[in-house]
This record gives C-alpha cells, sequence and structure tokens, in this order.
C-alpha cells in the first residue's frame, strides 16, 4: 500500500489533469525529434567534419612534400645545363684553359651571358656557382657574392647535411644560404662533374626553403602547423620546433615530445619525408568552432520548437481556463451575461452549447424557485389555518370561564381585545407588517392573555428607537411569547422579556427571554427542526415562524433557542432590515 500524503508515482509520470498530460506530451514531441535527429546529425557531421580537417592538413602537408621534390627536380634540371658533355661546363673548361686573352675574353662573356639566362629563366634558384677544385680562385662564376667561409676556404671541406642522393646528384637538408648578407634557410644541390678522364668539377645550385614550405598553410585556421623533414633513416634533418623536435636525432624516439600534437605525414618515393605537426589545441578549434554553431543552431532550433509548443499549449489550455471560469462564475451569479470569444471555431461552438444550457439552467432554476416560494406561501397559510382556529379556541374557552365567573364588563372588554387580536391575525393585507404594527398586536395579545392567568405573569417589551417602520413578516412575535408563556405560565410567577434592536448593519435583532422550568435539548432540536407537538401548538407557532423566516429571507436569517432547564429560555432571531420583493404597504 502507498504512504499516506504520497503522490503515486504513476499521477506524476502520467497526471490525471489535461494541463498535466499536455505538458507532458508538449515535452516530450517537443525534446524527442531534437534529441534523435541532433544526435544523428551531430555524430555524422563531427565524423564529416573531422575528416574534412583532417583531409585539409593532410594536403597541405602533401602539397608541401610535392613542392620541396619539384624544387629538387628543378634544381637538378638547372644543374644538367652545366654538365661539360651538351651544356655550359665545356666553354667553362675552354674557358680555364685557354691562354688567348681574346678568347678568353669571349668564353667569359658567353659564360655570363648563359648564366644570367638561367638565373632569370629560373628564379626559384637562389644562388649558383662552380667549385673547381684544380683551378684557382676554385669557385668561379658565382650568381651573388658568396660568404667568407666560401671564398677563401675550401668549399669541399664545408659541410652540409646530405637528405638523399642520385647518381651524381646529392641534395643537401635545409641549412643557410651561402650567399653573403643572407642567413635564411635554403636547400641545395651539389652535382658532380667528370670531364677529361679522372678530372672533376662541382656545381652548386640552393634555393630557398621556409617560404616553400610555409605559403600553403596561409588561411587555415589556427596557428601554422609545424614542418619536420626527416630522411630515409628516419632522422630529423629539419625541425620548425627545435625545442620539441631536435635535429639529428630519429623522429622514432621523440614520440613523447609530440604527444601535443596531431601529426601528419607525406613520404616522397626518394626516401625522405616531411612530417606536420599540428597543436591539438589548433587541430580542434576549427571542431570546436562548428560545435558551437551547430549548438547555436540547435539552441535556436529548440526555442522555436519550444515556443510553438508552448502556443499550442496556449491555445488549447487556454480556452478551456476560460470556459472554466464563465462555468464557475455562473455558479456564483446566474443572473450575470457572459460573453467569451475564442477566436477558434471548436471552442466556440463549444460555448455557444454552454451558453444554450446555461440559459436552459437559468429558466429552470427560475422555475423552481417560483415554485419554491409559492409553496412557502402556501405553507404559511397551511400554518396559519392551524394556529387561528387554535387560538379561537383558547379565546372562546376564557370568555365561556369569565361568563361563568364574573359580570357583563370583564367579558365585553375581553371580548373587545380578542376581536382586536382576532382582526390582526385572519386579516387579509399584506404579510408584511412594520415593528410597531407587530408591537402594537402583540400589547394586545399579552392583554387577551393577562385576563386569561388572573395576571399571574408579566411581559416587558423594549424595542429601540428608530425601528417602527422597518417591514416584518406578520404574526412573529405572538408564536414566540406564546412559547414563552407556555413554559414561564408553569411557575407562580412568570417574568417574559422582549427585546428588539439594531444588529449588525443592515440586520434587526428580536429576542425573548422567559424565567420558566426550561425546554430539553431533545425538545429544542424538535422545534428547530419542525417536529414540535401538534396538541399543544407549541411546535405550530415555532414552526410557522421558522417557515416564514425561510420564505421571505432565504439563508440570511436565522433563528436560535438557548434554554438552561429550571431556569429558562431565550429565543433570538436576527434577520435583515428589508424584505426583498414584497411593498409591505400594499
Amino acid at each position: 500500500m502507498e504512504r499516506a500524503g504520497k503522490t503515486p508515482w504513476n499521477h506524476i509520470l502520467w497526471p490525471g489533469t489535461l494541463k498535466g498530460r499536455l505538458s507532458i506530451l508538449l515535452v516530450i514531441v517537443t525534446i524527442t525529434p531534437i534529441v534523435l535527429i541532433g544526435f544523428t546529425s551531430y555524430y555524422w557531421m563531427y565524423k564529416v567534419q573531422l575528416e574534412k580537417i583532417s583531409a585539409n592538413y593532410q594536403s597541405i602537408v602533401n602539397n608541401e612534400q610535392e613542392a620541396v621534390q619539384k624544387v629538387f627536380t628543378n634544381l637538378s634540371s638547372v644543374s644538367q645545363l652545366l654538365v661539360v658533355e651538351g651544356g655550359l661546363g665545356a666553354d667553362v673548361i675552354d674557358y680555364l684553359t685557354t691562354n688567348d686573352p681574346l678568347d678568353k675574353t669571349n668564353l667569359f662573356l658567353n659564360i655570363d651571358k648563359s648564366l644570367t639566362n638561367i638565373i632569370f629563366s629560373n628564379p626559384n634558384v637562389n644562388a649558383l656557382f662552380f667549385y673547381l677544385p684544380d683551378y684557382t680562385p676554385r669557385i668561379q662564376f658565382e650568381s651573388a657574392p658568396l660568404k667568407t667561409e666560401y671564398t677563401l676556404g675550401d668549399f669541399g671541406k664545408v659541410s652540409f647535411e646530405p637528405l638523399f642522393g642520385a647518381n651524381q646528384l646529392t641534395f643537401h637538408a635545409p641549412h643557410p644560404s651561402a650567399l653573403a648578407g643572407h642567413d635564411e634557410l635554403v636547400v641545395s644541390l651539389t652535382r658532380t662533374i667528370k670531364y677529361r678522364s679522372d678530372n672533376i668539377y662541382y656545381v652548386y645550385l640552393e634555393t630557398k626553403f621556409d617560404e616553400l614550405i610555409h605559403s600553403l598553410s596561409d588561411g587555415i585556421i589556427g596557428a601554422a602547423p609545424s614542418q619536420v623533414l626527416v630522411d630515409a633513416e628516419g632522422t630529423v634533418m629539419y625541425s620548425d620546433i627545435p625545442e620539441t623536435v631536435h635535429t639529428g636525432i630519429p623522429f622514432a624516439e621523440q614520440s613523447a615530445a609530440i604527444k601535443p600534437y596531431k601529426l601528419f605525414t607525406s613520404s616522397n618515393p626518394s626516401g625522405w619525408a616531411l612530417h606536420s605537426l599540428v597543436s591539438l589545441h589548433d587541430y580542434q578549434k576549427e571542431i570546436k568552432q562548428w560545435q558551437w554553431q551547430f549548438m547555436l543552431m540547435a539552441a535556436l532550433s529548440l526555442l522555436v520548437t519550444i515556443a510553438a509548443a508552448s502556443y499550442i499549449w496556449r491555445m488549447v489550455y487556454r480556452p478551456l481556463q476560460r470556459i472554466n471560469r464563465e462555468i464557475k462564475r455562473f455558479s456564483h451569479n446566474q443572473s450575470e451575461r457572459m460573453g467569451l470569444q475564442t477566436h477558434l471555431q471548436e471552442f466556440d461552438m463549444l460555448f455557444s452549447s454552454f451558453k444554450d444550457m446555461r440559459e436552459k439552467i437559468v429558466d429552470l432554476i427560475m422555475e423552481v424557485e417560483q415554485k419554491e416560494k409559492r409553496r412557502g406561501e402556501l405553507e404559511v397559510e397551511k400554518l396559519m389555518s392551524q394556529i387561528n382556529p387554535h387560538f379561537l379556541h383558547n379565546s372562546l374557552n376564557t370568555i365561556q370561564w369569565l361568563a361563568r365567573a364574573n359580570g357583563q364588563t370583564e367579558i365585553f372588554n375581553l371580548v373587545k381585545v380578542f376581536t382586536r387580536v382576532l382582526h390582526y391575525n385572519l386579516g387579509k393585507s399584506s404579510m408584511i407588517v412594520t415593528i410597531s404594527e407587530e408591537i402594537g398586536a402583540l400589547h394586545d395579545y399579552i392583554e387577551l392573555q393577562n385576563i386569561r392567568y388572573d395576571h399571574r405573569f408579566s411581559v416587558q417589551v423594549d424595542a429601540e428607537s428608530g425601528l417602527a417602520d422597518v417591514p416584518i413578516p406578520r404574526f412573529v412575535l405572538q408564536p414566540l411569547v406564546e412559547n414563552a408563556l407556555y413554559h414561564g405560565l408553569l411557575s407562580e410567577q412568570g417574568d417574559i422579556r422582549v427585546v428588539i434592536s439594531r444588529a449588525d448593519a443592515g440586520f434587526v435583532s428580536i429576542t425573548v427571554a422567559d424565567n420558566g422550568k426550561g425546554i430539553p435539548p431533545e425538545k429544542i432540536r424538535q422545534l428547530l427542526e419542525g417536529e414540535g407537538s401538534r396538541k399543544t401548538g407549541l411546535g405550530i407557532g415555532l414552526n410557522y415562524v421558522r417557515k416564514m423566516l425561510g420564505v421571505y429571507y432565504d439563508q440570511q436569517a436565522e433563528m436560535t433557542i438557548e434554554s438552561v432547564v429550571n431556569e429558562g429560555t431565550r429565543i433570538a432571531i436576527v434577520m435583515p432590515d428589508r424584505v426583498k420583493g414584497e411593498d409591505y404597504r400594499d
């Protein structure tokens, strides 16, 4: 069994109200498509973006590797123009071996012109010179001034780290330029050329390296990737980040240092390879930028969906709330006119049907009220027909007793008072009188009863000033005094007090108190519920008063009975000072 005060889980997950269920359904139909479609879209778009970024970086390193290879190929092609057989090398050898000044001058001019054409037709060639170990000076025909260590030293002793070789060609790893005043890194080619059997000379060519490998990285998101060049054995020959990846050490032995990087590699058929190291922060930067864009679009989609769901919820629930408010207003005030336009055909039709039903209910209520009012009036008339014969019977008995016991004067006075009382009680005028008229009739009744009971009781009537013209149903005070007289008469000396005063604003209080023997609680209940004795007339009189108050005041009037055995009884009535729907002056 579920503990008291606890809400069952099934009521929380599936409430019993339309509002709760509609809210849950709107949340489900709103969130579910976003979660399913969003998760699927995110998963595949994430993979596509990741592959695109990886392909972009891989394409960059591939293009850079191919650019380096093209430079090496171009250097090789240019060096081919400087060989002895079929190239400029034959003129160089003739220039060095001739002793004729005119021939020497012509050969020099031809060589210089040819070298100039080669340099201009190959702008990537940064420097070019011949190294002739058997002649002085050893370096000749340089395209631009060289550094001192080349002009004064032995070029053969200048060490360049080889990257790879092919026949007479040696391709060097990146190193500083041989040109004077230039410190940029270059890649170079040294070609060994044989002439006249065992004699050799060398051709040196170089081209810039930094611009070569970094020009393709422009426009990417984040910092440019770092480049690492390795030879066929995997030894690092060049590194953009020497403090992290060290040259002269196998690249495979530096795996711990490159953990913060994403590695992309492009290998060359000659055996060397170019590695591109991308910082993980930069590598994920584009992914994060895409993720933010995706989250922004997802949030906008969610907001639009929530707004649409909220509009649907308000479009369905608010008209129901308004109709419910109109129903509650109708339950409190049937006479108020109703006006409601939801601008939705279905709800307007529902409310129109409710208005038709309301009008029929109002008509039925008015019909029932009229019938109940008429029935109450008939009950009053019926009670009057019961009370008046009873009173008349007692009065006639009194007259008979006085006729036997006394003279003509007393009988005359008795009959005179009795006639006034009988005229008031059986009058055919309006049922509504004033308090002053009701008090006057009560005095006649008291005088009549004093004659009957030989003045063994006293009745004191106190009415607050200003209440004389207050309307009141006819024949209200006499049944209350009669009740007090019935109980007070049993003692040797009875006292009855009637007090009429102003109660709260708009209300009048009537109190009748006696010092008789009192009424038992069960008897009080019977009197208030209309079950009083029919033999004595006690129940008839109070039942009449209760019915009269109900007919003319509905629930606004209240009658209470307080009684203590052997001490007395107090009957109190609080009722409005106006009687609606009656003109007591008719």
